[in-house]
């Protein structure tokens, strides 16, 4: 079940205060790949594009060595019945996972976590309006709300809201970069003071 929706893990990577630029880097692949198969029609994709398989193996495959899961993917019958081209899909995706260091691992067990909490209505926001936003800033754009970020994750919900509330903290925001940056606050803080 970890992992479950990469389409919008760098914005709950972000939300959560974890997006250093690697785990956004090696998460990229298994975004573009979830949001592809929900553009399709599929289903509720699987961790790291794993379907074929029940959720448990996948979360036991991640805490095996490598070559404990090759042993495990030679001798399931589910697995070996898969089409060759899903069957290396899912080697290549497991080789990626065991290319993270254990903090990108964290972070991304962490993202899911936080997905799992949101309501369905948050993860439809995330997904389809937070997420394309986020995608089509520059870099640089996106480090100045990164910034904004870190600045408010270390005061209050209260100095929060006045701070969101503040030209002066806002200033040099677009409105659209402002709305990303409330929303990612929001987000991080589901419940602000009222105003």
């Amino acid at each position: 079940m970890r992992l479950r929706f990469f389409a919008i893990a760098p914005v709950v990577l972000l939300v959560l205060g974890l997006a250093a630029q690697p785990v956004s880097a090696q998460m990229g692949w298994r975004m573009r790949a979830a949001a592809q198969r929900r553009a399709n029609g599929a289903g509720k994709p699987n961790v790291r594009g794993m379907e074929g398989l029940p959720p448990k193996w996948v979360e036991k495959l991640q805490d095996m060595p490598p070559a404990e899961q090759e042993r495990f993917l030679e001798n399931n019958q589910r697995f070996r019945n898969l089409p060759p081209q899903r069957q290396e899909q899912i080697r290549r995706n497991l080789a990626r996972w065991n290319s993270l260091t254990p903090e990108q691992k964290q972070a991304a067990r962490s993202a899911e976590e936080a997905l799992e909490r949101m309501t369905p209505e948050q993860r439809a926001y995330v997904r389809n309006t937070l997420l394309p936003k986020w995608q089509v800033l520059p870099m640089a754009r996106r480090l100045v709300i990164r910034r904004h970020l870190a600045i408010l994750s270390r005061m209050s919900p209260s100095t929060q809201q006045a701070a969101l509330n503040d030209p002066k903290f806002m200033e040099g925001l677009s409105p659209d970069e402002q709305d990303i940056l409330r929303s990612l606050n929001s987000l991080r803080n589901p419940n602000p003071p009222a105003q």
